[in-house]
């Protein structure tokens, strides 16, 4: 089992400490810079001038990554806090890492569970780094080694109830699993839903993952991922995004468009990376 706090986690909660530096932001979270733990990170989401030094290095390393990587939690905060008026009760959050999300929706949440599941020790880690923020009062860390737990046992252990109206949130994950491992969440998830539970997950491009994709830029990355040891594995084609959800019980609501999230939340900033996709579903039935 590995002992070490997720990487990939903390650069993500540098992409947000990051964005805390632009104006306007596309997302406000003064908690990321928190989590950051290697000291050099620490020091360049504090500075103004290195923080727009790294913000204009990875607009060009990576055109629209850091739109993207800021889009995707405010995307899932605005999901969330809108149902959260409507009765909301549980949230979860699978591989949630170093997200804030309990925190940046604190007082949307007042009266709704936050779960989030992950590694036991990036939990640890965070849960360390969360004694400088104080921990709310609504959230349950559920720690799970997915390669050898059934996260939905130690979810339901946890006191999750499947009954109560839930938003599954399970972002920046599938791609790196295998198609077996990917159907096997989502029908775990299905078979934690009732009728109208809410999820909003992400995917790549099919085209991408098996290097037929005339994006250039994409397939570059592809292949720096898997020298990094973290290779793309599944995708998907945005015209089989609805029939596939509906082989676990799901229904398409809203496969978002690039073009419509940089509308939406950073109009005048370079368009999101196109190759990864924001889909919202929900549990079909009565």
């Amino acid at each position: 089992m590995r002992q070490d706090y997720s990487r990939t986690a903390e650069g993500m909660a540098m992409v947000r400490a990051l964005e805390q530096h632009q104006s306007p932001r596309i997302i406000d979270d003064p908690f990321a810079a928190t989590f950051l733990l290697n000291p050099y990170y620490r020091w360049l989401a504090r500075s103004y001038c290195s923080s727009r030094s790294v913000l204009r290095f990875l607009r060009y390393w990576a055109p629209g990554g850091q739109e993207f990587l800021a889009i995707r939690p405010r995307l899932v905060d605005d999901l969330v806090t809108v149902e959260a008026t409507q009765g909301l009760k549980q949230v979860v959050i699978l591989g949630a890492g170093f997200d804030t999300h309990a925190w940046r929706c604190r007082v949307a949440l007042t009266q709704t569970i936050v779960f989030e599941i992950d590694h036991p020790a990036t939990q640890q880690t965070k849960r360390e780094r969360s004694r400088q923020l104080g921990l709310p009062d609504n959230l349950r860390f559920v720690a799970v080694d997915f390669e050898q737990d059934d996260f939905a046992e130690r979810l339901l252990a946890a006191g999750f109830d499947p009954e109560l109206p839930t938003y599954f949130v399970w972002v920046g994950v599938s791609y790196y699993l295998t198609a077996q491992a990917v159907a096997d969440t989502l029908q775990r998830l299905s078979t934690l839903s009732r009728a109208g539970t809410k999820l909003v997950w992400d995917y790549m491009l099919a085209e991408v993952v098996n290097g037929t994709s005339s994006n250039r830029e994409a397939l570059d990355k592809g292949r720096r991922a898997a020298q990094l040891g973290e290779p793309w594995l599944w995708g998907l084609a945005p015209a089989d995004v609805s029939s596939y959800l509906a082989g676990f019980g799901f229904k398409l609501i809203h496969d978002y468009e690039p073009a419509e999230l940089r509308e939406r939340y950073a109009p005048a900033r370079p368009l999101p990376m196109s190759y990864v996709r924001i889909a919202m579903c929900e549990r079909a039935g009565s």
